[in-house]
């Protein structure tokens, strides 16, 4: 994409929206907005096959598919949306957007500038540019565009976000620290500030004032099961387990047929000790092919942790049994289980950590399965 100068404005518009499409455009807005992604995406589409020029329509479509993780169709809504309306600044905002997120960072960093040049003022635009330079560690460029983006609205906490992680690569986690207080002052339930803050006072070692920062959060988030959900597994990574599973119980409470945070729960139960009731956790998990690899291994580490060591064995040969592409671990398997004598302590602890690694890959590798049948969808 060359970059581009507006220079005067279209003379002869498209007509207005007749009322219909202003009420499909509204509706499929609301409906975006409660989370009803493929209703939105219907009502969008259904716009944009009366009406082919609609821009708005285009917009609303690539917004649904971009939360969708489809990015790469989301991508060419939005380059239709601007190619429809030239003029549409926020055409090439989420435009840039969207090609951060694929990783072109070149054309992204133009899309963004194109926006400026329609609209100087342009936060969101300034805020993108930012992110787009610090991706190619141009800090002093994306350092001026994020404190210009604060000139204009000192309220934003995303370029904030985006400033401290310029001075966490520049190794001043003081100065990113300070930064990411400021934002939490701004907003004190901003979940993503609290997490990159956390994660920074976890890496000096700081386990009680990160844990203080997730708690405060946590005590101000709304009955948001997604927001909960991303707080739990944050504080599970860092290994601050209590705040884990406060986060994670409240999650469930508000969605309780959600297995992987009941997954989740079990880990941090077993973390904390609570052998009792992350078993009662864990045979609540429901039968499914996909997870009964993750399942039987956490029974396994519970009885591995009670020194129930034969029966941790026999979970964990059940892991590998519903493992795909099995039959050499089980192979190699059997042969410890003949030439262990009954020594099962011995047998227990060399397996547990390989069956923890190979049922870590094959979660890996069923995510990207998942969001590449999205981006397919």
């Amino acid at each position: 994409m060359t970059q581009w100068q507006p220079t005067v404005k279209k003379l002869e518009p498209d007509p207005a929206p007749v009322q219909d499409e202003r009420e499909r455009l509204r509706k499929g807005r609301v409906l975006f907005r409660e989370g009803r992604q493929d209703e939105a995406r219907m009502e969008f589409e259904a716009l944009l096959a009366s009406n082919p020029k609609s821009a708005n329509a285009c917009l609303a479509l690539g917004m649904v598919l971009r939360r969708q993780e489809r990015t790469e169709e989301a991508l060419a809504r939005f380059t239709q949306a601007r190619t429809l309306d030239p003029l549409l600044a926020k055409a090439y905002v989420l435009e840039g957007q969207a090609l951060t997120e694929l990783d072109q960072f070149e054309p992204a960093i133009l899309a963004f500038q194109n926006a400026l040049n329609l609209d100087p003022k342009l936060v969101k635009a300034m805020t993108g540019l930012g992110q787009a330079l610090l991706h190619q560690q141009r800090y002093d460029e994306a350092m001026t565009q994020l404190r210009e983006a604060l000139r204009y609205d000192p309220r934003k906490v995303q370029p904030r976000l985006l400033i401290a992680e310029i001075h966490r690569q520049q190794d001043q986690p003081e100065v990113a620290i300070a930064e990411l207080r400021l934002a939490l002052g701004i907003e004190p339930d901003h979940i993503r500030a609290a997490i990159l803050l956390a994660r920074l006072l976890v890496a000096r070692n700081e386990y009680a004032s990160a844990e203080q920062v997730l708690l405060e959060v946590l005590e101000r988030l709304p009955d948001n099961g997604s927001a909960l959900a991303q707080l739990g597994r944050a504080a599970l990574e860092l290994k601050l387990y209590p705040v884990a599973e406060e986060a994670l119980r409240e999650a469930l409470r508000l969605d309780p047929g959600r297995t992987s945070l009941r997954l989740r729960l079990v880990e941090a139960l077993l973390a904390g000790e609570k052998l009792e009731e992350a078993e009662q956790q864990a045979r609540e998990l429901p039968q499914k092919s996909q997870i009964a690899p993750l399942v039987h291994k956490l029974l396994g580490d519970i009885h591995y942790r009670r020194q129930q060591f034969q029966l941790a064995v026999e979970e964990y040969r059940a892991t590998v049994l519903h493992l795909p592409d099995h039959e050499q671990l089980l192979g190699d398997l059997e042969r410890e289980l003949a030439a262990s004598e009954g020594d099962w302590e011995d047998l227990a602890g060399e397996l547990q950590p390989s069956v923890t690694n190979r049922v870590a890959d094959e979660t890996r590798r069923l995510r990207q399965n998942r969001r590449n049948r999205n981006r397919r969808a």
